[in-house]
């Protein structure tokens, strides 16, 4: 493994990177070398550090995408990179959390598979925005939610019925108290949860479906839902508007893109995220990581100049679709007209 730690390695610099001691304190991207027999797991001290972590196996497990997400969880790394097979002629597998398995076709050692690992990590090289900011002043008229949540519960218990919302892997299962411990102090949560959804409350402010929301049981405000009155830009953080007595969830790392959605064009009234594919999309962004700004951007702007932006679906390439609304009804009511793909199939034609 140290011959393709070194290759990468030396891709990064080529492309411009400097490379540091792991003690630096300006060190943005750790290349982390995972011994499944034997990890040790690079704990990142915030969010701002970038994760790859690197897999060397001597021939491909018998269910690839199942390893690459276990491992992609254990290391609580961004994206993980699997080498599989004999030295002279590897082939090479990525994944993140929430973007699908990839096999890179380009041939091992080559130029071009280098190439396309960093266009892969250039994704991940974004400015995050992931942070909440609570403020303990919701109305006591919405403190039960009013009447979003039973309509995000609605929603919530169809889309998952038809696949288009899931959960995501068992931490419990994979991680040991302390990495657990650590997700929760970097994410303010420790569960995942696939897709999401939205629903505007008046010009300013929308409702969000929280991370690592259980998409059978959404009940409460606070845990399962939040009410987003703003971003902050200078701090790259969400407000949100919380109720007192509810220790509260992190909204979903999407929460920008909402905003951002619902800002530029005010007839919007919801939004959802599949966690699946749908034909003949309006157009596809690529994958940048969840939860940042470049993401957020591109999805509003390809939101905006769609022919339909009240009815638009815009597809994440390998990950999902966002597909915005009069209401979650009417974007039900579009969806059971669709015939829901695997994530695995969203990419441009």
């Amino acid at each position: 493994m140290v011959r393709f730690d070194e290759a990468l390695a030396a891709a990064l610099e080529g492309a411009g990177h400097r490379r540091v001691l792991l003690s630096h304190k300006g060190a943005h991207l750790v290349l982390a070398h995972i011994d499944p027999l034997d990890p040790k797991l690079y704990l990142r001290p915030d969010t701002g550090v970038f994760v790859v972590a690197l897999l060397r196996q001597p021939r491909p497990p018998e269910n690839i995408e199942a390893f690459a997400l276990e491992w992609i969880v254990r290391s609580l790394a961004h994206l993980v990179i699997v080498v599989a097979g004999p030295e002279a002629s590897p082939e090479t597998y990525v994944r993140t959390l929430d973007r699908s398995l990839e096999h890179i076709s380009a041939p091992a050692w080559s130029p071009r598979l280098f190439a396309q690992l960093l266009d892969r990590m250039r994704l991940l090289d974004v400015h995050l925005v992931l942070d909440n900011i609570f403020d303990r002043d919701l109305e006591a008229e919405l403190r039960e939610g009013g009447a979003a949540l039973p309509a995000m519960r609605r929603a919530a218990l169809r889309l998952a019925e038809v696949g288009g919302l899931s959960a995501g892997p068992s931490v419990a299962e994979m991680l040991s108290h302390q990495e657990q411990r650590h997700l929760e102090r970097l994410f303010q949560g420790s569960r995942f949860s696939y897709g999401n959804l939205s629903l505007r409350q008046d010009e300013q402010r929308f409702w969000m479906s929280t991370s690592g929301v259980d998409w059978q049981h959404v009940e409460m405000v606070g845990r399962d839902v939040q009410l987003v009155k703003g971003y902050d830009a200078p701090s790259r953080a969400l407000l949100v508007s919380v109720p007192t007595g509810v220790r509260p969830r992190r909204v979903s790392a999407d929460a920008l893109t909402h905003h951002l959605i619902y800002r530029g064009n005010p007839a919007i009234g919801a939004i959802v995220h599949l966690h699946a594919w749908l034909e003949d999309l309006q157009a596809v962004a690529p994958d940048y990581a969840r939860g940042s700004l470049e993401r957020a951007q591109s999805i509003a702007t390809l939101v905006e100049a769609s022919p339909d932006p009240l009815h638009a679906a815009i597809g994440i390439e390998r990950h999902g679709v966002i597909m915005t609304g009069e209401d979650l009804d009417e974007i039900l009511a579009r969806v059971d007209r669709s015939v829901l793909l695997p994530v695995s199939e969203g990419r441009a034609r």
